[in-house]
């Protein structure tokens, strides 16, 4: 997916410990189970299926969701590109040292989710084509939008 040298901290430790400081090793130092939690529903996310779209949960709202049926007369193709967008980098913003390699980090943690929503979409939903779709506009964001290819 990625390489480790992409967190220097962990290499850091890995280092230090000789080798023997894994990725399972970092994530115990580093959060709690809650976290962990969080992080499987980040991963495996929560889907609402509203007029015939397949949305994530945790990014709608109804606001957003009449504004966009508007707009696109019920083409539910771009209904859905348009609430299921995000930009990547903002997942954490909050928490972000700017001294680290960021845009690699935030290319691979793009790349990754991409993986495992695809990975949980096709688990959950077999017949349908839910696409998963990660892509750069012309300033450099990173996007990630999920749709239903009819």
């Amino acid at each position: 997916m990625f390489n480790d040298e992409i967190n220097g901290e962990f290499m850091e430790f890995k280092d230090v410990n000789e080798g023997k400081f894994t990725w399972w090793s970092y994530v115990n130092m580093k959060s709690d189970i809650k976290t962990a939690l969080g992080f499987a529903k980040f991963f495996y996310p929560d889907v609402l299926e509203v007029e015939g779209c397949f949305l994530l949960k945790d990014k709608f709202s109804e606001k957003h969701f009449e504004m966009w049926k508007k707009e696109y007369q019920g083409n539910n193709v771009n209904i859905e590109k348009m609430m299921n967008l995000y930009q990547v980098r903002d997942f954490f913003h909050i928490n972000v040292e700017e001294d680290e390699n960021l845009e690699e980090q935030i290319q691979a943690l793009g790349e990754v989710l991409k993986i495992f929503w695809s990975l949980s979409f096709k688990n959950r939903f077999p017949k349908r084509k839910i696409i998963v779709r990660v892509f750069e506009e012309e300033d450099g964001e990173l996007f990630i939008t999920v749709y239903e290819n009819e």
